[in-house]
């Protein structure tokens, strides 16, 4: 008994082992360590930068919004005859005109002021801008490695430029294979269904076939190996299913089908405020790796939305 235990334990373990160690998975944590790592550098790297520029852009637009409000006050200040008293030689819209004019060199800085500050941070002013904190890093690391690259944020610093590079010449290529790796699974296993839905069709159908042959004949064909699994035209029809290549329609339906769902999903429970439109928008600009970046989940939501979008990805494959 206690030999027996034994046997059945190393078997299960063995099992156990050779599917933990199977290569395929080990490239799959290889691909998650690697994303996870790439977000803790990007982070090191940017994070800091990321709010120092915002500090000294927000510095230069309080400095020259200054200068702009101190010159429009000297301009007032120094002619308090021509502005606010009453003028009959000046109307109202010319005096407001000839006041912006002689501020409008004040003015036009300000402006560059604050369109560089933007340009430079990249939507660094908006309501809930990205950072460099752990969510967005992973964030944008998963979208890059999987070639969607929305951005909205990419690396300013010259260690995070060189670095992103060095990375997507590993990571692109290791994600590529990782995706290809899942698609192939699903496929494989939705194609099983395909071959287990028909041997099972054709099971009934012998079944319906032979219940009006008498309990003789029924024993005969048993003993002949005619009987549901064993009857020649069953077998020769599921070889034929067997060489069935994957229906390219059923993998297309089924990213179809994925998009309008997660798009759903994400404006249900995740991005309330866009519409279904937008979020169907959004979800198949991402699947389908183009990434426009013009809509982008709240960091609170980032990490759910991510894994819908890498799944999407995945079932995208499929149809290759």
């Amino acid at each position: 008994m206690n030999v027996w235990l034994k046997c059945l334990f190393n078997t299960l373990f063995d099992c156990i082992r050779n599917r933990l160690l199977s290569h395929h998975v080990l490239l799959a944590i290889a691909c998650l360590l690697y994303t996870l790592f790439g977000a803790w550098i990007f982070q090191l790297l940017e994070g800091e930068n990321l709010i120092e520029t915002k500090a000294k852009h927000l510095n230069l637009i309080d400095q020259n919004s200054v200068l702009y409000s101190d010159a429009l006050w000297n301009l007032i200040q120094n002619n308090p005859e021509r502005y606010l008293k009453v003028n009959k030689e000046l109307t109202e819209k010319e005096a407001i005109t000839e006041i912006l004019d002689g501020t409008r060199v004040h003015f036009e800085k300000y402006v560059d002021t604050v369109y560089n500050a933007h340009r430079s941070v990249r939507h660094g002013f908006e309501e809930n801008p990205p950072s460099w904190d752990f969510k967005n890093s992973l964030f944008f690391t998963a979208t890059m490695l999987t070639s969607i690259g929305y951005g909205y944020v990419c690396p300013s610093t010259f260690y995070g430029r060189l670095f992103g590079v060095l990375y997507c010449l590993i990571g692109i290529p290791l994600t590529l294979v990782n995706v290809a790796n899942v698609a192939k699974f699903f496929t494989e296993f939705v194609f099983f269904l395909h071959y287990k839905f028909w041997a099972i069709w054709g099971h009934l159908k012998n079944l319906f076939k032979n219940r009006h042959v008498n309990i003789s004949e029924k024993v005969s064909d048993e003993n002949s190996g005619e009987l549901l699994g064993e009857n020649s035209d069953e077998q020769s029809f599921l070889e034929r299913v067997r060489l069935i290549r994957f229906p390219p329609f059923i993998a297309f339906t089924l990213v179809i089908a994925y998009g309008f769902l997660a798009a759903l999903i994400i404006q249900k429970y995740y991005e309330i405020k866009w519409t279904y439109l937008e979020s169907l928008y959004f979800t198949f600009i991402s699947i389908l790796t183009v990434g426009f970046g013009d809509y982008r989940p709240h960091t609170e939501n980032m990490v759910p939305v991510l894994i819908l979008v890498v799944c999407g990805v995945i079932f995208t494959t499929m149809c290759k």
